[in-house]
């Protein structure tokens, strides 16, 4: 995340720069990126990594699908304040579509895409704190935070059955067979909490909480337009990714590098937000942060499941 936009972006000497500038340094970082030699050596970086990861990768290709999708963007002559309001409601609406059951999805993908939706709020609200207020922003983020925790056990339980998967499709069939007993008691465990409504209950609670928190939406205070509302809260997202990078690099450990991967994602989604500015320079970056949340994202599956092998010994 580090060499994704230089440090001098958002900071100088130590001395935070005016609001007026970060547009004029952005585009100047980006230019540079757009460079031959560099785009050369980034995209080097980016084969490796894609090689390194070769056989591990799973469902996160399906968001893919959807990054051009005007519901997660900023449009064109579209006042800021009201395009945040508008992905927020759209966000909770497809999230309400998949709780309810109106969306055609099984419960298992209605619970990830669900959850998809709530991070992407948060991380819209995050983007215009300062513009909210604190005690807007902490009721807002608290809320749907405690919607998506409904939900999460439900999720974990299906991202170990996925990362066993993933893990016997890479190392054959010997794998498949010594990860027979495991999977096949992650799946009654799995079977058990559908039989007796517990994920049912679940999401219609998630759903009840996330259809209170849209009937707030439009009298959220986000009145501005412009750079003005959005830099503060990019700014701040960027701080808090290099601080996090820092304690990755001193402790890489699993709490830490499922932090920084929170952060990196709040950088791809405010970088969607603002692609329409020049698809191309900052479309190259999210891409950057999108492949680095996802390297990052399967390190933490692994490690949910390092975590419940070593609870299951006699599952092998």
């Amino acid at each position: 995340m580090g060499r994704l936009v230089p440090h001098h972006m958002w900071e100088e000497s130590g001395v935070k720069r005016s609001r007026a500038q970060p547009e004029q340094t952005v585009r100047k970082a980006l230019s540079e990126a757009m460079d031959p030699r560099k785009a050369a050596a980034i995209a080097a970086a980016g084969t490796a990594a894609a090689a390194a990861g070769i056989g591990w990768r799973r469902l996160r290709d399906g968001d893919r699908a959807t990054f051009d999708s005007d519901a997660y963007r900023l449009l064109a002559r579209e006042p800021v304040g009201t395009g945040i309001k508008r992905l927020l409601a759209a966000q909770v609406d497809d999230a309400l579509a998949q709780l309810r059951g109106e969306a055609g999805t099984e419960p298992p993908d209605a619970i990830h895409e669900a959850r998809k939706d709530v991070k992407k709020i948060r991380s819209a609200l995050r983007l215009v704190r300062e513009a909210l207020g604190d005690d807007t922003w902490r009721r807002e983020n608290d809320h749907y935070r405690e919607a998506a925790r409904q939900l999460s056990g439900f999720r974990d339980a299906e991202i170990l059955v996925e990362a066993t998967d993933a893990l016997a499709e890479r190392f054959g069939a010997t794998a498949r067979e010594r990860f027979a007993g495991f999977r096949r008691e992650l799946d009654e465990e799995n079977r058990a909490a559908h039989d007796d409504g517990s994920v049912e209950r679940a999401m219609a609670g998630a759903a009840a909480q996330l259809a209170t928190g849209r009937s707030r939406i439009e009298a959220l205070p986000l009145g501005g337009d412009g750079w003005d509302l959005i830099a503060p809260g990019i700014q701040r997202g960027y701080r808090r990714g290099r601080k996090r990078l820092r304690a990755v690099e001193e402790e890489p450990g699993v709490v830490n590098l499922h932090e920084l991967r929170k952060r990196v994602k709040d950088l791809w989604y405010g970088l969607r937000l603002i692609r329409g500015a020049d698809g191309a320079m900052i479309g190259r970056l999210a891409d950057h942060a999108h492949a680095l949340s996802d390297q990052l994202g399967d390190d933490h599956d692994l490690a949910l499941l390092r975590d419940e092998v070593q609870r299951r010994p006699t599952a092998f």
